[in-house]
């Protein structure tokens, strides 16, 4: 590769991938102050030096050399460009996910929280709808031309009277104790 030996390439890519290790343990180091960003860094360091000393980082300068190789007698097709672009968007997706912030655990337990509501407003149903007093489902059958029965008055809005809302379902022992259990253990 590059008309170097096996053995040379396989120092240089070494060296290069544990300088951009290297910049990427400062760099974290530097935003965050993290002992994880720390440890990952130094792991991300040692990675390629510890294939180079086994002697497997010529066996990844090898495995490129057949990439290589079988890039230049392949033609391309249709397939391979659609396989290329896929790995291509896989990589880019995930270099942008990892810039991502993670969720943190109480923004997790606020999500959580909000789609245990809602499944729990789907379960009980649509609420009715408020009736103004003194109006009925009959009411609009009495205002129609062929009705000789006047309608009856439909009463203020400062009149109508608001409907409770809904009483929630008693909970059995079992589902008592179970809450009693997830509280203990900080789970709302």
């Amino acid at each position: 590769m590059f008309g170097m030996t096996v053995h040379v390439t396989a120092i240089l890519l070494a060296v290069a991938l544990a300088v951009i290790a290297l910049a990427y343990l400062l760099f974290g180091w530097l935003r965050k102050r993290s002992w994880r960003v720390m440890l990952r860094g130094i792991g991300f360091v040692l990675m390629p030096v510890g294939l180079l000393v086994m002697g497997l980082m010529s066996q990844v300068v090898d495995g490129l050399r057949a990439v290589e190789q079988w890039a230049k007698a392949t033609p391309m097709s249709t397939w391979i460009m659609i396989g290329l672009v896929g790995a291509g968007l896989g990589l880019v997706l995930y270099v942008i996910g990892s810039f991502v912030p993670p969720v943190s655990g109480q923004e997790g337990d606020a999500r959580r929280k909000a789609i245990r509501d809602r499944k729990l407003a789907a379960l009980q149903g649509p609420r009715p709808a408020a009736t103004p007093v003194g109006s009925s489902p009959a009411a609009a059958s009495l205002t129609s031309p062929k009705s000789t029965v006047p309608a009856q008055r439909i009463a203020p809005a400062s009149q109508v009277k608001p409907t409770p809302p809904p009483v929630p379902n008693a909970l059995s022992a079992d589902d008592l104790e179970i809450d009693d259990i997830l509280k203990r253990h900080g789970i709302d």
